[in-house]
């Protein structure tokens, strides 16, 4: 896989990082015009011995030197720059963890729907992609342990007579999704009378235009995204809508939220070993506050 890809050298302050023992791995990630707290390049014990053993994955990764993460384009996890390299959160998480394997990494984009299947079948090895915890993934990979819980809210045009989700609640309502199948038992969750389709993202935050150009009446993605959607889309502007109607102020509150997920890295099944290990990077990663500063920043910024 590394051959049909060039991948470029990132430098420890292109992670992010500095002043550590170890080198950064190299890949396909970058940090632009962006200063993202460090990566962790000095390796904690604990974390080297849990990932210092044989497993089929392990085997494979250290065997072809590379680490392949498979990622869907959610900004400000997993977006490209304009050199085609990635950032983000999940870039940078990516860095770290091909670091603490001693390995390159490559990260391959994948559209929702099928990113539980590259590590079903091999193509990949861990799946970073803001990855919502469900049953119905359940069945086909594994999940490391959570580093983040998601909630959603419903996105209709500013101007449109929509204020709470009662009002989405309606056989006229159009609701069209991107994100695979967690927004869709949303829907039919909270409105079930709505009409809901799918479509594909190419790579966007939103499905904005469908609200624009009046194909859909509402749509649904990060209430943690809900900064960025506001100052992206200006020219049709847009209101969020929660549990509590349409959201007021810069941020969400927790009580606006719709039905948070556990967010984790998907995992081929069955290979305990790979989950140790992914599991004491992740638990590091979270006591630290490490992936929290690492959040905190990513979704503070503008990005593409």
């Amino acid at each position: 896989m590394l051959s049909t890809l060039t991948l470029s050298a990132v430098s420890l302050a292109a992670c992010g990082g500095g002043g550590a023992d170890k080198a950064a791995a190299f890949g396909n990630a970058g940090i632009g015009q962006y200063s993202p707290p460090p990566i962790q390049t000095d390796v904690p014990q604990a974390v080297r011995d849990a990932c210092d053993v044989s497993s089929p994955t392990i085997d494979r990764i250290k065997q072809d030197g590379a680490l392949f993460w498979a990622i869907g384009v959610t900004p400000p996890f997993g977006f490209r720059l304009k050199s085609g390299d990635w950032a983000g959160v999940e870039a940078q998480n990516a860095a770290e963890l091909a670091t603490i394997l001693g390995v390159d990494f490559e990260i391959t984009e994948y559209s929702y729907d099928v990113l539980p299947t590259t590590v079903a079948t091999g193509e990949a090895d861990i799946v970073g992609a803001q990855l919502f915890v469900t049953d119905e993934r359940k069945q086909l990979i594994d999940f490391s342990m959570p580093y983040y819980r998601a909630g959603q809210l419903f996105y209709v045009l500013a101007n449109s007579p929509y204020q709470t989700i009662d009002d989405l609640n309606r056989p006229d309502v159009r609701f069209v999704y991107g994100f695979g199948t967690a927004q869709r038992l949303l829907a039919e969750k909270y409105i079930p009378k709505a009409q809901a389709t799918d479509a594909p993202l190419r790579g966007r935050l939103l499905l904005h235009e469908y609200l624009a150009d009046h194909q859909a009446d509402t749509t649904m993605t990060d209430a943690a995204a809900m900064g960025v959607v506001f100052e992206k889309f200006t020219h049709t502007p847009l209101a969020a809508i929660g549990l509590q109607g349409r959201v007021m102020g810069e941020r969400a509150s927790a009580g606006d939220v719709i039905d948070p997920f556990d967010v984790a890295f998907g995992l081929p099944k069955n290979d305990e070993a790979w989950r140790g290990c992914v599991n004491a990077w992740v638990r590091e990663l979270v006591d630290s506050g490490r992936m929290a500063e690492r959040l905190d920043y990513w979704l503070a910024q503008p990005v593409p």
